[in-house]
């Protein structure tokens, strides 16, 4: 007989028996929770707040655990009707988080650990949760998200690349659909119909720059249809089923979770999104002027023809550098320059020489440049650099020249995410950059504590004279934590470093996997971190690729299993349970995954050695956080030199006297430079806020020009 849904008791005023044995190990007393949410910070109220609505959501989660998948759905139908109807989200968070709860236990056997409820509603509440790596992110996304999505306007989800997406995407929609709730996910190159399928659905998912470029794309079709635009007494007249139809593809920005919200945020808060007309390929007259700029580039010297200031990023001319430009025989006739773009030209080359490197800024695929990622090391074969820049780079490699774009349309991460009514976002690593987030998106960073204590062991960084000595050393770490049965994830900066320790790795005769922004990796990125936790397995990869992707001990038997359907079905839910399920249990058995895990727990577990610090601490902690998930053991080390990129936040000279002592090498306390690194660091990361907030003054000032000369602040 079925539970008759008008039956489910409310919740009493006390405390759950679920609260009183649970709550206080992980968010503290009751009473000290009320305490926090009156007199505690503001981001210790949001938590105390979030902790005291655990009790209630377990409560109505064991309520409807006495339902039936039907009855689970006419209740969701029932939750969305009042929402619609005017009452408070507020009031029905314990409802739909303990619902949510139970449809992703009944669906994916998952069910929300306290931390990941309480998480939810800091999302909920507009908050940006700190949620330590590996802790579900995922999963806690559901719950704010369908809650927010009851309303009917629709609720975005953002991820860093088209692969989280369509897995997040396609993983949660059972959860929402057994609640009455419709998931669109969005990728690249889609079609407009098929984009405005996923917008119309409750809940989309996608990545950020697509929801950025929707809009703006949105905004070209409005103005260019502006001239075609149908009077208003066209209701009047015949033919109105024939009067063209809404051509935007998005409806609105009403709520939206930004995943890994400190890389859309920070890391790509200095790019703005830009749409503009299709490259060609230049002329030879028209290429002429920079090959001319490289070629003059190639034989100026710095401080003697020019200034470059690394903390400011600005490079400067000297008189006598612009004496050579002039009697340089520039370049004349149809496509020639006034002198003051010559120098503008030669200045861009300079940039190219001296700013962008080759593996680290851009890669040469097919005789064009590709730009990477810095933050995640992926290649991004879309975007371009503006205002020349990407044609010096192109006649610096020998390329073929492409001709400048002109610009349609363009938007910040900063000013797009402020459109929606409610933002919060989830982030392994935010604390650091919390005052930022405070004053350019209005969010607190609230962090959440681990569901299980944290025994990953942070070593100390050590310290060589150059680059030789320190790989030495990475080979000989490697080859003692695989003696010990330990997985190994080494993490490098640049495609060139990644490469340079393969070579490292393979003449000591280490098996090993590579992960970087080569063409033909990147297909594989989930795979091969997957696997990364395997028995002393070795897999270098650069940055953050495969975030999002967990590095299980022993091996991951899904991911394989996967990789053995993805070409016959088109996502993990089309694969009949009964055949999954028994295709894991096979790998596992075949593979020794269990016995593999134990032997890895066992040894220490996974081991993070990176190749450097990079260039903002925030990033460092994300690789460190790749260690020691879940109550796992595990140990992170950074490993440095004195010719490390890190030590520019110093100053070229500094940089340079430290880069001579270490190739002198010797019998030194190479440890006391350790110091030196961190003050680096911190110069580094002050110089990228100053980039960001300086973008956003501009944005800023830029769309207040155009709105009071009543043009589109979007649509150049």
């Amino acid at each position: 007989m079925s539970t008759s849904l008008e039956k489910l008791d409310a919740p009493k005023a006390g405390p759950s028996e679920f609260d009183r044995r649970n709550n206080r190990t992980r968010f503290g007393f009751r009473w000290t929770n009320y305490l926090r949410m009156w007199f505690g910070t503001p981001s210790r109220r949001r938590l105390a707040y979030a902790a005291l609505q655990i009790g209630p959501i377990r409560h109505w989660e064991k309520q409807y655990a006495k339902l039936t998948d039907k009855e689970i759905l006419q209740k969701g139908f029932r939750l969305k009707g009042r929402a619609r109807g005017g009452e408070s989200l507020d009031k029905l968070l314990p409802e739909v988080f303990g619902l949510a709860s139970e449809a992703a236990w009944r669906t994916l056997k998952m069910r929300p650990y306290d931390v990941q409820l309480a998480a939810g509603v800091v999302l909920h509440k507009g908050g940006l949760a700190e949620v330590a790596t590996g802790e579900g992110k995922t999963l806690i996304a559901t719950c704010p998200t369908a809650l927010n999505a009851l309303v009917g306007k629709g609720a975005h989800v953002t991820t860093v690349n088209d692969y989280l997406a369509l897995r997040d995407g396609d993983l949660t929609s059972n959860i929402y659909n057994a609640v009455g709730l419709g998931v669109g996910i969005l990728q690249q190159k889609m079609e407009d119909a098929h984009r405005t399928l996923a917008y119309q659905q409750d809940i989309t998912y996608g990545t950020a720059s697509e929801f950025g470029f929707d809009f703006l794309r949105d905004r070209l079709k409005l103005k260019g249809s502006s001239a075609n635009a149908v009077p208003f007494w066209s209701a009047w007249e015949a033919g109105v089923a024939s009067q063209p139809r809404d051509p935007k593809v998005q409806r609105g920005h009403h709520f939206v979770l930004v995943d890994e919200a400190d890389n859309i945020f920070i890391d790509e808060a200095r790019t703005p999104l830009i749409i503009a007309s299709p490259t060609r390929k230049a002329t030879p007259e028209e290429s002429v002027v920079y090959q001319w700029a490289d070629d003059l580039a190639r034989r100026m010297e710095r401080n003697h023809h020019f200034f470059l200031d690394d903390k400011k990023q600005k490079l400067e001319l000297t008189d006598l550098g612009r004496h050579i430009i002039r009697y340089a025989n520039p370049p004349s006739g149809k496509h020639s320059h006034a002198m003051d773009k010559m120098h503008e030209h030669v200045e861009r080359a300079l940039q190219a020489h001296y700013r962008f490197r080759l593996d680290q800024h851009y890669l040469v695929e097919d005789e064009k440049i590709v730009i990477i990622d810095e933050s995640t090391g992926r290649r991004m074969p879309d975007r371009h650099w503006r205002d020349g820049l990407h044609q010096a780079v192109e006649a610096k490699e020998n390329a073929p020249i492409t001709m400048a774009s002109d610009h349609a349309a363009q938007i910040t991460y900063q000013t797009f995410f402020k459109l929606y009514t409610k933002l919060c976002g989830m982030s392994g690593t935010a604390e650091q950059n919390f005052f930022e987030l405070l004053r350019v998106y209005r969010l607190w960073v609230v962090t959440l504590p681990t569901n299980r204590p944290l025994l990953r062991k942070d070593m100390s960084d050590r310290v060589f004279p150059n680059e030789t000595a320190k790989l030495e050393a990475i080979v000989a770490e490697v080859q003692r934590m695989r003696e010990l049965g330990r997985p190994v994830l080494i993490g490098t900066r640049t495609v060139e470093k990644s490469e340079k320790v393969g070579a490292y790795l393979n003449d000591a005769g280490i098996p090993h996997q590579v992960l970087n922004a080569r063409p033909g990796l990147q297909e594989k990125e989930a795979d091969i971190v997957a696997q990364a936790g395997r028995k002393s397995a070795v897999t270098i990869a650069t940055n953050m690729a495969g975030r999002g992707t967990d590095i299980l001990m022993g091996g991951n038997a899904e991911t394989l299993a996967w990789a053995k359907f993805k070409e016959q079905y088109h996502s993990r839910r089309d694969v009949p349970p009964e055949l999954w399920k028994q295709t894991v249990e096979q790998i596992e058995h075949e593979e020794q995954i269990p016995d593999q895990r134990r032997d890895v727990l066992a040894a220490g577990g996974l081991h993070v050695l990176a190749t450097e610090r990079n260039e903002a601490l925030r990033i460092d902690r994300q690789l460190q956080g790749r260690a020691a998930r879940q109550g796992d053991p595990g140990s992170a080390q950074f490993f440095v030199s004195l010719d490390d990129q890190l030590l520019e936040g110093l100053g070229p000279n500094r940089q340079t006297s430290l880069e001579a002592a270490g190739q002198k090498g010797g019998k030194r306390n190479w440890q006391s430079y350790l110091p030196l690194f961190k003050k680096a660091q911190v110069k580094l990361e002050s110089r990228h806020y100053r980039q960001r907030l300086d973008l956003m003054m501009y944005e800023k000032n830029r769309m207040e020009v155009l709105k009071e000369l009543g043009a589109d602040p979007y649509v150049d």
